[in-house]
């Protein structure tokens, strides 16, 4: 099946190369995470994957899961609960640092931050770094940081967009974002509704939503959903100095339908969650001819609200319950600020800086309702430049106010030669617990997860080594990159069935983690076609191998490949995208003290899309497909054990569906 894939993709590429005829044009990309300054992609020392603005409006995504589940070495997972989350190089969860314009993201529930509640209406790119970036950004920052950077500065005096998307599955969505250039400053203001009615495999291709005489037809595999999103932000700009400061609102509402209940099946319980987010922002740049000053500050407040109703299903009628372990509220907020200095001169630039983090956590599932944890942090780093030759040693002293946080270093190396580019890193990463794995006791229907406030600090040592060719002239552009990671942690913090009561789970130290693997990316940019296809082969660890007959790593295969082709004269555009994820393989002591092999089959993903500008950009209109394979979930089979042999399946998406969107642009 993947052979064929590839074939047919191929097959496309052949056909379309005669058919060009605009020369090849190229904008510049320039980063900015972990740079001492704006730097263009190519001539950074960490190397690190842009997904520019041109390729979210061909995704036709609506939020981050709808993006990164197309990028390789990278896998999404969910709970229809919880939301979407994601594994970078084999390591998922907690070891992930989300940051939107450097400030962290909180809210984690599971360990994982819901990617589907961060919206895409005004990012200009996303940035993500494989590896550890400890040093920089400090706990969570093990295995990869993503970082979401939006877009600040309009030449306009006054731009308005609008924004509108409609999916068969039953989603609906509307958003504007409004700015005013006033001399040296602009205001802006988004406002958004994004609702989604839930999805069942039996549910029509498309369904308009209705009010019922009767609720019937409960059950959803996906949950409906519920999204507000309103921002305000201001920037001024002052010769060498930018300040921008930002207010921002999020409330989202998951329904979770019960069950009918007998003889007469006309009550039932209905579960409501209420996510709520506020944050608070300033940011400060001083830009010098050879030096800069930028910090950054930010409140950060996450409210979770769960409430348990008794339904009446005859008259839709429906009061709390009087149980108190179905009502929760818990809060939790964080105060951050960062701030770096850089000098930049010749052969020697050097930087240092100071980052702060205070997460306090509120609420009935909270031990003795009440938590907090500090960290306080110097770091500083040094760029030595020797004909070609880059060289970066950097080293964090972190002050945490539970553990004893170690010295952390890390070193990067980066060779230009003609059109070859080779990088090497070391970077040692610590991780202190969080407060949800250390206080926080999640029980509901679906889950009996407990905190544990004995678990060890994490720490990691992370190798990786990268070759990248770029030839490039006025019709193409060629690039082949590949590269080899390896990742060993030491006490990774997992959860486990608890050894007093196996129908509950906690937080537990796993003692050793690796993963090991290689991937390889090539892509083609030919006057209106960019194309691009990579392979990722991704090992896991089994920390059963000694004496048990078990390989010390289960490796499974990823394999991506993109295809979008303009023409330019029609302003037309068609995108392609597929992506293949690997069966995944596991070994596990099951209650019995048997060993028990899991295992996640592979499935395919296949979107398609096509979209036209009018009115020289003004308007873009998009259609097209998304899971066109009908992947709902996989199968994961546990066996292995003589007394253990069960199945589960896994949500990965909702059926097929046909999706347009409606862009507008006014200034």
């Amino acid at each position: 099946m993947l052979n064929r894939n590839i074939l047919i993709i191929a097959s496309i590429f052949s056909f379309h190369c005669d058919f060009f005829s605009q020369d090849y044009k190229e904008l510049e990309t320039f980063v900015v995470t972990a740079q001492y300054k704006k730097t263009k992609q190519e001539n950074t020392i960490h190397k690190i994957k842009v997904i520019d603005r041109e390729k979210i409006n061909s995704l036709g995504a609506v939020n981050l899961k709808d993006v990164l589940s197309n990028e390789i070495n990278l896998r999404i997972s969910q709970d229809n609960i919880l939301g979407s989350s994601m594994s970078i190089q084999g390591v998922s969860g907690q070891n992930i640092k989300i940051l939107i314009d450097g400030i962290p993201v909180i809210g984690r529930l599971g360990g994982n931050i819901d990617l589907s509640q961060i919206n895409l209406n005004n990012v200009e790119r996303i940035e993500i770094i494989e590896g550890p970036l400890a040093v920089n950004y400090g706990t969570d920052a093990l295995a990869g940081t993503v970082n979401i950077i939006t877009k600040k500065t309009f030449d306009n005096k006054i731009n308005l967009k609008l924004n509108n998307y409609v999916e068969s599955v039953g989603q609906y969505n509307t958003d504007a974002f409004l700015t005013c250039k006033i001399k040296n400053s602009n205001i802006g203001i988004s406002l958004g509704k994004y609702f989604f009615d839930g999805w069942n495999p039996t549910d029509p291709i498309y369904e308009v939503p209705k009010p019922r005489l009767a609720d019937i037809n409960r059950i959803k595999q996906w949950n409906p959903k519920d999204q507000l999103f309103s921002k305000l932000e201001y920037n001024l700009v002052l010769d060498s100095q930018k300040i921008r400061t930002y207010f921002n609102i999020y409330k989202e509402k998951i329904t979770n339908r019960g069950t009918p209940r007998s003889p007469y099946f006309e009550l039932a319980f209905d579960d409501y969650y209420t996510t709520e987010r506020r944050d608070l922002g300033m940011e400060y740049q001083k830009e010098l001819k050879k030096s800069s000053l930028r910090i950054l500050g930010a409140f950060n407040h996450f409210k979770r609200i769960k409430n348990t109703f008794f339904n009446d299903l005859t008259t839709l009628s429906e009061q709390l319950t009087g149980n108190d372990s179905d009502q929760d509220t818990s809060i939790f907020t964080q105060l951050n600020s960062r701030g770096n200095w850089t000098k930049n001169m010749n052969q020697i630039n050097f930087q240092i800086g100071y980052d702060f983090n205070q997460q306090s956590s509120i609420g009935k599932r909270i031990e003795n309702n009440i938590n907090s944890l500090t960290d306080i942090a110097v770091f500083t780093s040094s760029e030595l430049n020797f004909k070609g030759l880059v060289v970066r040693p950097a080293l964090r002293i972190t002050y945490n106010n539970k553990y004893n946080a170690p010295i952390i270093p890390s070193l990067n190396i980066k060779h230009v030669l003609k059109n070859t580019t080779f990088r090497a890193s070391y970077g040692k990463g610590f991780r202190a617990p969080s407060l949800k794995e250390l206080y926080f006791n999640f029980v509901d229907i679906n889950h009996n997860i407990v905190g544990n406030t004995s678990l060890i600090a994490e720490k990691s040592d992370n190798y990786i080594a990268n070759v990248q060719w770029i030839k490039s002239n006025e019709l193409v552009k060629i690039k082949i990159d590949g590269g080899l990671f390896y990742n060993d942690i030491k006490n990774m913090i997992t959860l486990a069935i608890s050894e007093t009561n196996n129908q509950q789970y906690t937080y537990v130290n796993i003692g050793v983690f690796k993963t090991i693997g290689a991937q390889f990316n090539t892509s083609l940019n030919f006057k209106s076609l960019k194309f691009k296809i990579g392979y990722a082969h991704v090992g896991r660890y089994n920390n059963l191998n000694m004496d048990n007959n078990i390989p010390l790593f289960n490796y499974s295969p990823e394999f991506q490949s993109n295809l979008i082709y303009k023409i330019e004269k029609h302003q037309f555009k068609l995108a392609v995208f597929y992506k293949y994820s690997g069966k995944l393989n596991g070994y596990y002591i099951d209650n019995n003290n048997d060993i028990s092999q899991s295992i996640i089959n592979d499935y395919h993903n296949f979107d398609f899309n096509i979209n036209k500008n009018f009115k020289n950009e003004k308007i873009l209109w998009t259609i097209g497909a998304k899971n066109i394979f009908n992947v709902q979930s996989v199968t994961s089979n546990i066996s292995g054990g003589v007394h253990s042999n069960s199945s589960s399946s896994i949500p990965i998406n909702w059926g097929r569906s046909l999706f347009t969107s409606l862009k507008f642009v006014i200034n």
